[in-house]
């Protein structure tokens, strides 16, 4: 019977440092939409251009409240025709932490899924321990859309690694 492998606790990765919109999205492409992502069950993470304004919580100008058609914001942004000033700004560390995703991804400390699914816009939590002062776990929310495929919905760090009722662990 095969083992899981030891869990290690990894420094976070480097933060981005890019303020400029445009740039923070061609990074997010690069990076993570053109990445091939999985987690050590082999099911694939793949994450999408409209996700971008959610994933950084980009607020619309003069409100507290995220931007609408992210699809309509991300080919603005891309274009050049909408840039920081048109926006109410967005969450910096949303941004910056994206750099850690991958690990999040491949080297989770674990991995569940909720039980039911009762107001929860994602099903499958992965939760990665780093070891860093402050919030120490990355979490990251998906919603599985195929057999072995998930989309992200909203990642957030959190200060510790517990969890109400209604998930059970998958991995490891």
């Amino acid at each position: 019977m095969p083992q899981d492998p030891p869990q290690v606790i990894e420094a976070p990765p480097p933060r981005i440092w890019l303020h400029d919109l445009r740039e923070m999205l061609a990074w997010y492409e690069q990076n993570l939409c053109d990445a091939d992502l999985r987690d050590p069950r082999g099911h694939r993470v793949k994450f999408s251009p409209e996700r971008f304004p959610h994933l950084i919580k980009l607020l619309r100008r003069g409100s507290n409240k995220e931007v609408n058609e992210p699809q309509k914001i991300v080919n603005a942004i891309r274009e050049g025709t909408k840039c920081n000033a048109d926006f109410g700004g967005y969450h910096t560390e949303r941004f910056q932490g994206l750099s850690w995703m991958p690990c999040v991804i491949s080297r989770p400390t674990k991995i569940l899924e909720v039980l039911t699914l009762f107001d929860k816009p994602g099903d499958t939590l992965y939760v990665k321990q780093f070891n860093k002062a402050g919030y120490k776990f990355k979490v990251l929310v998906c919603r599985r859309v195929g057999p072995a495929l998930l989309v992200p919905v909203t990642c957030h760090p959190r200060d510790h690694d517990r969890y109400g009722e209604g998930f059970r662990q998958v991995w490891p």
